[in-house]
């Protein structure tokens, strides 16, 4: 499995409708939330080992303040990359449209410029059928359509930068995570909402509508409590059934799927203390282990299995709300992570797995909470997931101006130019 762009082969194993659904980045608008870099990859006994390499390079530099810390912080990540002799990738890269968009875009230009160059594979947030006022939508679904067809500003930054023979690009599809517990306090496995109503997945024709943009990749946004409603229990057959048929429409239109999901840590179990809320059980506590995540994965992957589009399985979006906190969380979340890596290839699954770090994913901050990268899989296929967002604290809120968020990178500017080299292999997989 890989995130090149050969032709996508079976495992072997990240509303519109009466109401508007929410995502679980429901606005990323309103949720919580410099040295050269020489990197290579050598495929040695089908595993992937980053090198260096003596290779031309390309120096980025950036046009202000703030286009200089994206690329930064992207050369940040690729340095605990090398240093780690670990392979990376994006899973989310997002900016907003609205009154800035052409500053915001050049910056994303220069960003998408400094991850070609480092051969790193990437989706960007997002696609899904969202409300025309919402400002991070790559694509969505025109007015009166219920089905992908509309590009944002973004998407002219996303298709200059497409797939190569050496990487996968794309999008995050959010659909599947709508309506769930950060925006929707009533949701929880007893209440995981109606399909098509409060979430979705997409349509054969937006599958296709991606594909004739230039998406190879795309990154499957579910939520587990519609998946397992009990941890440690079995799949609802009919969840599993539609996930499925979602999968298999995508690998008709040619796209690969990273399995994403989409959660924080925390699993929203019912009843709840108050009238009309779900109980949240915190990954790490004794009503939700730490292998309740491994059983996730154990019983999800053979679900999957034989579907063409799955490439890869990511973990958990973002590990933030766990049972501890600070390095203890850290801690925990690698604890876990591993026990889930091991569950998915004892399951037979063959994919890549994306693995998030625990509290911040942003590219600029990788690695504070984990020096060292952590995972042991004998398939030697983790991919260690950024998410990148440019406003000055990398929450992609958006709260400031173009001209707010520069004045702040100018009070401690970063280096204007990185000389980088590419993270060559990154997005293959072994021979």
């Amino acid at each position: 499995m890989t995130l090149s762009s050969a032709p996508p082969s079976a495992d072997a194993g990240t509303a519109r409708g009466p109401r508007p659904m929410v995502a679980a980045r429901s606005a990323r608008w309103g949720r919580r939330g410099a040295v050269a870099i020489v990197l290579g990859v050598a495929v040695t006994a089908g595993v992937l080992l980053p090198q260096s390499l003596d290779r031309g390079s390309r120096e980025i530099c950036g046009a202000d303040a703030l286009q200089a810390a994206a690329v930064d912080g992207l050369a940040h990540f690729a340095q605990w990359l090398s240093a780690n002799h670990s392979a990376g990738y994006v899973g989310e890269v997002g900016w907003p449209s609205g009154p800035d968009a052409q500053r915001w875009n050049a910056l994303a230009d220069t960003w998408y410029s400094a991850a070609d160059t480092l051969g790193l594979p990437v989706t960007a947030w997002s696609a899904a059928r969202w409300p025309a006022s919402y400002p991070m939508s790559v694509y969505r679904a025109g007015t009166g359509s219920t089905e992908l067809d509309s590009r944002g500003p973004q998407a002219g930054i996303v298709e200059a930068h497409g797939s190569t023979r050496g990487y996968l690009r794309g999008v995050v599809l959010a659909g599947g995570s709508f309506g769930a517990a950060d925006t929707n306090p009533a949701f929880g496995s007893l209440r995981p909402g109606r399909y098509g109503y409060d979430y979705s997945y997409e349509s054969p024709a937006s599958y296709q509508y991606l594909a004739r943009r230039g998406v190879r990749l795309v990154r499957m946004a579910v939520a587990w409590e519609r998946l397992q409603p009990v941890p440690g229990g079995p799949l609802d057959a009919t969840a599993v059934s539609t996930l499925r048929r979602a999968l298999d429409h995508a690998g008709r239109a040619g796209l690969r799927v990273i399995v994403d999901l989409h959660g924080y840590g925390a699993f929203a179990a019912g009843p709840g203390p108050g009238a009309g809320q779900a109980r949240r059980l915190l990954l790490g506590s004794a009503g939700l282990p730490t292998g309740a995540l491994a059983d996730f994965w154990r019983r999800t992957v053979p679900a999957v299995a034989g579907l063409p589009a799955v490439i890869g399985y990511g973990l958990l979006n973002e590990p933030v709300t766990l049972a501890e906190r600070g390095m203890a969380g850290a801690r925990l979340w690698e604890r876990a992570s591993q026990q889930a890596v091991t569950a998915i290839r004892q399951a037979g699954g063959a994919g890549l797995v994306l693995v998030a770090g625990y509290g911040s994913t942003s590219p600029a901050r990788w690695g504070s909470m984990h020096p060292r990268a952590w995972i042991q899989d004998p398939a030697g296929l983790v991919r260690y997931d950024a998410h990148a967002y440019f406003d000055a604290d990398g929450s992609g809120h958006y709260a400031a101006s173009y001209a707010e968020a520069l004045r702040a990178a100018e009070l401690a500017p970063p280096p204007a130019c990185h000389r980088m080299s590419a993270l060559a292999g990154t997005g293959g997989r072994p021979a």
